[in-house]
Formats: C-alpha cells, structure tokens, sequence
C-alpha cells in the first residue's frame, strides 16, 4: 500500500474492472426493460391497426348490403309504415 488508507494499484485495477463489469450489466439491464416495454407498446399499435382496418370492412360491407337489399324496393312491413304515416 502507497499512502495510508487508498488502496493500492493491484487493487484499484481490480475495483475498476468489477465495476465496468456492474456497468455493463446494468446497461444490458437497462437495454432489456426498454425492449420489454416498447414490444407491448408496438404490438397494441399492430392491434389497433387491425382492429380499425377489420371495423371498417364490417361497416362496408354492412353498407354495401343494405343498398343491395334497398335497391330490390322496400320491404312489406316499410310499405305498411309509409303507409299509415301518410
């Protein structure tokens, strides 16, 4: 040992290297909550994406049916309704 009470060359070397490992790790940690949180985060985007894409077909569709079914006239039970509202 040098100087009372600092550690010596050997030792701080060793001081130095388990603590670029701690580093290392926690930045591995670090890199790893961050991909743990933004998958969940990217997937609901993925989910709401389709979600909206599959909603609108539906509706489409539904609209593309009912002007099908309107333009064979109207049914007898619109007729009746017309009819009395008149």
């Amino acid at each position: 040992m040098g100087v009372k009470g600092e550690p010596s060359k050997t030792l701080r070397r060793v001081l130095m290297n388990a603590n670029d490992v701690a580093g290392e790790g926690l930045r591995l940690v670090s890199r790893l909550a961050g991909v743990v949180v933004a998958v969940p985060v990217i997937v609901g985007f993925v989910l709401l994406g389709a979600a909206v894409l599959i909603g609108r077909s539906l509706r489409d569709a539904a609209g593309e049916t009912r002007r099908r079914l309107s333009s064979l006239g109207a049914r007898p039970r619109e007729q009746e309704t017309r009819h009395r509202a008149a």
